[in-house]
């Protein structure tokens, strides 16, 4: 089984913050987990409380500037350099959000199958790609754009969810030595982390490398809610989810295929939290 280090970009709510701690430590215990709160937040690693768990968990000092829709895959960067500065001892690095909960154990077996996990959508060849509000020609024309893409050799970039990419400590290496040499650690105008992972992803993929999808579902672009059941069935990992496309959204990467026993973890609502809770209890109690 692989180790783990949980990169997340909280939202500066504590109570919510505790819940994807308690989460990860009960289904991929031993994982480290590293969290950015963004510049200006007023929270402080102490407004956690100390669960059983928690020695595992590390605040990185440095709080860069978030702003929605224009990128925090720097927030990300600066998680695994503090990581690497801590001298952790880790194999894997996965990208949460504020709203991913972990919903199942084997995780750290499921990555060692793959060096990463993460949705590749091309450019321009897509469905969806006239529709998508990030494929646009000002993000492809950028200097930063223009000189990450040259790295690769590629001609165009791909997209995908940023929730629940992970990554190969090797190779989120060679994409943090590529941030910074492209973009500055701060908001570049468009969402980094749903554009350069994906794009070094599809290019470890023509190379012949073995990569797998993101390890979160999201109904963030579905005209679907995230019922008990519908809960209960991705726990499962049994059959198929179906639900039509938000407009002007990415393609749901995990609707309309039998891929739910590849996901391990839910983006979820804080409101939704009790529902979570419900099915975890009942997976215990049955």
């Amino acid at each position: 089984m692989e180790k783990l280090l949980f990169s997340i970009t909280a939202n500066g709510s504590p109570e919510v913050l505790e819940r994807q701690i308690s989460a990860i430590d009960r289904f991929s215990p031993g994982s480290f987990i590293c969290v950015h709160h963004a510049r200006g937040s007023t929270f402080r690693g102490g407004d956690v409380p100390q669960s059983s768990g928690s020695c595992n968990v590390f605040f990185n000092p440095n709080s860069y500037e978030i702003r929605p829709q224009e990128g925090v895959l720097h927030a990300h960067v600066s998680n695994f350099q503090h990581a690497v500065a801590q001298s952790l001892d880790f194999d894997k690095i996965v990208l949460f959000s504020a709203e991913d909960l972990l919903i199942k154990s084997g995780l750290g077996e499921y990555t060692k199958r793959f060096t990463t996990g993460a949705q590749t959508e091309l450019y321009e060849s897509i469905e969806t790609a006239n529709n998508w509000s990030v494929f646009r020609p000002e993000v492809l024309d950028s200097a930063g754009m223009k000189h990450f893409l040259s790295l690769l050799g590629l001609p165009l970039f791909a997209g995908g969810q940023a929730e629940g990419q992970f990554f190969s400590r090797r190779v989120f290496a060679h994409l943090e030595r590529m941030y910074m040499e492209s973009f500055p650690m701060e908001p570049c105008g468009f969402p980094t982390e749903q554009i350069l992972p994906p794009t070094l992803n599809m290019w470890l993929g023509f190379t012949g490398t073995n990569v797998s999808l993101p390890i979160t579902f999201t109904a963030a672009n579905a005209q679907m809610d995230i019922s008990e059941a519908v809960l209960h069935q991705l726990k499962t990992g049994d059959g198929a989810l179906h639900a039509r496309a938000k407009p002007r959204s990415l393609r749901p990467v995990h609707l309309g295929a039998c891929v739910l026993k590849d996901v391990y973890a839910v983006s979820l609502p804080a409101d939704r939290y009790e529902a979570w809770e419900n099915v975890m209890s009942q997976s215990e109690d049955g």
